[in-house]
């Protein structure tokens, strides 16, 4: 795995909590008491308005043991908003409706008989077993309405802390709080779906290319800077068949050939940062790669619909977004790798119960303690009685990982619209295709 150092933010190692809110603990178990004590915390629990340091104890019945004592610094200012519904463009709802009940989970975990649309309605994942919900609810989060993917362009950057934690040089478009930026880069980042297309209901839901017939989707990276990462790419192949596992195909301009990665280094840090390939928007691995437990429902803070063009985000290293909250309520699951020698040791995950998209990763290691925790900013188009498609998805605006346990993190914003666009089967063969890999975009 070629790991380099890239966009690395270092976070405190000291908890700061307010002594008139409940410390609890930043492990596995600690989080288990939290949902126990909190499972009840309502979604108007809190009136719209701005929010302080003063206002931690409120806030951390909404913010996971191990995340609300990041929110302790004097310049917090978190913005709620009223929690809007966002629903699924129509024929995504079709799709639903159509193939409703017919989805199943086979008895490896295996997603059986799905076509298009949401695999599992409300109804069934809280009438089933504990053991199956699970896999329901991460199914329904692979399976959610993305219309034909996105692109993006973002960026992103190296942090370290400065002596004394004295303020260094920050980005400003995006840095609001403290930190020292020592590199960045860009990146240009695309996914297309091939198949399970609720919007291709008359080509049997899949798109006229090859490969749609035992491909989910396709996924493209490339960096454009710094100069000694520019040209690297990645082309990344999700399969249907979900005994099988990715294949992740990269280019490295100074070795000049095209390598596959194995399963081990698709768990590795992923350039230097603190994601694996398997983090992205909180997780973006193989469902079938853990075991999946339903842990039941809990409210959480979340940026669901960014005010920014550009996220912002503030605290002592510039790791809270600054910007525009909601309470959303969420399914809580957990992941337990099946490989033993992953070096998670078990994720658990807040899965929106509206949209699909994941509010917040807690990642422990194999003692149960905190060691990663992962959020990601989304946006909502304004044009909400629109029928196009294009305005009726949740848009990736900005991701941050804090690592609890090395004391450092990593930033990603977008530095433009994600646009998820249709996609013609001849750009997928020239962009998607490793084959091209060597060549230019």
């Amino acid at each position: 795995m070629i790991v380099i150092k890239s966009f690395l933010v270092a976070v405190w190692g000291c908890v700061l909590f307010s002594p008139t809110a409940a410390i609890a603990e930043a492990s596995y178990g600690g989080l288990l008491s939290w949902l126990d004590e909190h499972s009840e915390a309502p979604k108007d629990g809190l009136s719209p308005g701005i929010y302080g340091q003063s206002s931690v104890p409120d806030l951390s019945r909404y913010l996971p043991p191990g995340y609300a004592e990041h929110f302790e610094f004097k310049e917090l200012s978190l913005e709620l908003a009223e929690s809007e519904k966002y629903a699924a463009h129509p024929k995504y709802q079709a799709a639903s409706k159509r193939f409703e009940n017919e989805a199943k989970i086979g008895p490896a975990g295996e997603l059986l008989n799905y076509t298009a649309g949401k695999p599992f309605s409300f109804q069934q994942i809280g009438a089933a077993k504990t053991e199956n919900a699970g896999w329901m609810v991460a199914y329904n989060h692979i399976h959610r309405w993305q219309r034909y993917g996105y692109r993006v362009d973002n960026k992103s950057f190296n942090v370290e802390p400065t002596e004394g934690n004295r303020k260094g040089n920050i980005i400003k478009s995006v840095m609001r709080g403290g930190g020292h930026v020592d590199r960045h880069f860009d990146m240009f980042y695309q996914r297309v779906y091939l198949s399970k297309l609720a919007s291709e209901a008359t080509t049997n839901y899949r798109m006229k290319v090859d490969g749609s017939k035992h491909l989910l989707y396709k996924e493209y990276l490339e960096f454009r800077s710094p100069f000694d990462m520019a040209g690297m790419k990645f082309v990344i192949e999700r399969p249907l068949d979900q005994t099988k596992g990715d294949q992740v195909n990269s280019y490295l301009p100074s070795e000049r050939r095209v390598r596959r990665l194995s399963a081990r280094e698709r768990a590795d840090s992923w350039v230097g940062t603190n994601w694996t390939l398997d983090d992205f928007e909180g997780f973006s691995g193989l469902v079938m790669d853990n075991e999946w437990r339903y842990l039941g429902q809990k409210v959480v803070l979340h940026v669901t619909n960014s005010k920014n063009p550009t996220p912002l985000s503030h605290g002592k290293l510039s790791l809270i977004p600054l910007d525009r909250w909601q309470l959303r309520p969420c399914y809580v699951v957990e992941a337990t790798p099946r490989w033993k020698d992953h070096p998670y040791g078990k994720r658990v995950i807040f899965v929106d119960s509206d949209t699909g998209s994941i509010a917040t990763t807690l990642v422990y290691d194999h003692d149960g303690l905190l060691w990663k925790i992962f959020t990601t900013m989304y946006g909502h188009s304004n044009a909400t009685k629109s029928k196009e498609e294009q305005y009726s998805t949740p848009r990736w605006r900005g991701s941050i990982a804090l690592n609890v346990r090395d004391n450092n993190g990593t930033i990603g914003v977008s530095t433009g619209p994600a646009e998820y666009i249709s996609v013609k089967p001849s750009q997928v063969r020239r962009l998607f295709d490793v084959s091209n890999l060597s060549s230019g975009r």
